[in-house]
């Protein structure tokens, strides 16, 4: 790094920096320093000036942390003093999410609770529930995927939306058919549909069409209207399927709530890259800058004092950040700019609620709650984090609320709902706590390609938008993955000779296969299209047996 000062101004200048203390951009930073070292000038600007604030979570990591109230840590929250990162070859490596959290983690050596990287190996025998709308449940043993606390036919179109969805989504995302041209029409189309309308499309019932819809905001953190099909579908395709959100093997939805994997790679990533990050103000203007007919890429701050040069810069913001920065239309054409500020934040809410003793279990009951009345949407027996096999769980209950406008406590709503559920014993919780998530940014509909654009290939224009911070807390696993792309693609622009098989390699995920047609054409059939190709065949007979009847009077 050059630092340069004229009177009261001062210009630094670096081979690359990272604009942004987003988890994208430490990600990014951190590789390129590891990788090159003193060799490559690299700038970490943490334009908002402080540093975050850690949880009472990284006790074991740092005794000095101060505390904080975003945790969801009651006392000790647990003591991994002892424990062990949990063995990958133990893990069925089924989805990115696990690919890219045990990766960083086993790395940096944190432990990774068992509960959160394969739920399904402690999963509990005891019976869940299901809430209608009206207040009624259903208490069964299955998991809440296999719908069977659903009627026959509601069972079956669920069944075969969920198929058509896995279908889809191995046909949309083959890695040698994107820039296949019938292939590029297809993919507009799924992201010019919102979830909404397909769900309306293909569910005849009301209860069907709410659990979908739920689903879609537990996994999205918006509303199915405002949700592309296209973009639901890459959701699924990161965790292997559409079929495993509600159970089984939910990672993402787990490390979301609980965020265990977020803080601790937050503390060490931020850590590593200390020495390289300095405090600046408020970027006003991102333009280029001719030097010795070399292009470079100059930040200037609000007031003018301080800019910043750089041969590559890698954008960490998040989409609301950049609303406040002037950046060049040569350097972000108006299209692209419009649609990284047209991203909507994601909304999520939970909560955790204690209490004496896990009086549930006493009614056999595994504390798995799936509601599509609310105020609770989902929940789960909050497990003990423990990293040495320990099975020992907390007397609490955790999960999802669902997201108001206002933002009043949902307290009591959630006492009389638990009550109505287990008993007047759920109307005593020692303590209760909820807080707001910061989801992912759900693009607008017919959005999302031009942003996969945008964030996937290598810009040749100075800006790289790999780390662009679209997840927030809401997706830890994709801004691991984000911060890795990112990394490579700098790298092939400053020294693309120093790229290793390794780095490449644990960027790719084995290429998903087709189907064949049958099983696509099968996946098609549900309650909506049987009724649709009744009636047709009602109308062609009905017209068939007319016309005939005409023909023979004559």
């Amino acid at each position: 790094m050059k630092k340069h000062r004229k009177g009261t101004k001062t210009s630094i200048k670096a081979d690359v920096i990272v604009l942004g203390c987003s988890l994208p951009g430490i990600v990014t930073a951190h590789k390129l320093k590891k990788k090159f070292g003193d060799t490559m000038d690299i700038v970490v600007l943490d334009i908002q000036g402080v540093s975050k604030v850690l949880s009472k979570c990284n006790v074991a990591f740092k005794e000095d942390t101060p505390a904080d109230d975003d945790t969801d840590s009651l006392d000790d929250a647990f003591n991994i003093t002892q424990a062990k990162t949990y063995e990958p070859s133990l893990v069925i490596l089924d989805s990115l999410a696990k690919h890219y959290l045990i990766k960083y983690t086993n790395e940096f050596k944190i432990p990774i609770p068992v509960a959160i990287i394969n739920p399904t190996e402690n999963e509990s025998t005891l019976d869940k529930l299901f809430e209608y709308c009206d207040g009624t449940f259903v208490r069964f043993n299955n998991r809440f995927h296999d719908f069977n606390y659903l009627n026959f036919l509601e069972k079956f179109e669920l069944n075969q939306y969920q198929n058509y969805l896995d279908k889809s989504m191995k046909c949309l995302f083959r890695h040698n058919s994107f820039h296949d041209p019938k292939q590029r029409k297809r993919l507009l189309y799924y992201d010019q549909t919102s979830m909404e309308t397909n769900i309306c499309q293909a569910l005849l019932f009301s209860t069907s069409r709410e659990i979908m819809r739920t689903t879609v905001k537990l996994v999205c953190g918006a509303p199915a209207d405002t949700v592309s099909l296209l973009f639901y579908l890459h959701q699924c395709y990161r965790t292997s399927g559409p079929k495993n959100h509600l159970d089984g093997q939910n990672t993402r939805l787990r490390e979301k709530l609980i965020g265990h994997c977020r803080i601790r790679l937050w503390t060490q990533l931020t850590e590593s890259i200390a020495d390289i990050t300095l405090p600046a103000k408020a970027i006003k203007n991102i333009r280029t800058y001719n030097d010795a007919d070399v292009e470079h890429v100059m930040l200037e701050t609000m007031m003018g004092e301080t800019t910043y040069v750089c041969s590559l810069l890698a954008m960490a913001l998040k989409p609301d950040q950049l609303q406040k920065i002037q950046v060049e239309n040569g350097l972000l054409p108006d299209e692209e700019a419009t649609i990284a500020k047209d991203l909507a934040p994601g909304k999520a809410k939970k909560f955790l609620i204690q209490y004496e003793e896990s009086f549930w279990e006493q009614q056999g009951f595994s504390g798995d709650i799936l509601s599509i009345r609310g105020p609770i949407i989902w929940a789960m027996e909050r497990p003990r984090l423990s990293c040495t096999g320990s099975v020992q769980k907390y007397a609490a209950l955790i999960g999802y609320l669902m997201v108001k406008d206002d933002e009043t406590d949902s307290k009591e709503a959630v006492l009389q709902q638990l009550v109505s559920l287990y008993g007047q014993e759920a109307g005593s919780p020692v303590t209760y706590r909820e807080s707001s998530i910061a989801d992912i940014f759900v693009p607008r509909c017919g959005n999302y390609v031009g942003l996969r654009v945008l964030t996937n290939e290598v810009s040749p224009r100075g800006l790289e938008w790999g780390a662009f911070d679209v997840f927030a807390d809401g997706d830890v696993a994709s801004a691991l993955e984000a911060g890795h792309s990112a990394y490579l693609h700098l790298v092939s622009c400053l020294r693309p000779q120093a790229q290793t098989f390794e780095d490449i390699s644990a960027s790719d995920w084995p290429t998903v296969l087709n189907d064949s047609p049958f099983q696509w054409w099968f996946s098609r059939i549900n309650v909506v299209n049987t009724i649709k190709v009744t009636i047709c065949t009602t109308a062609i007979i009905a017209a068939y047996k007319l016309i005939r009847s005409y023909i023979n009077k004559n």
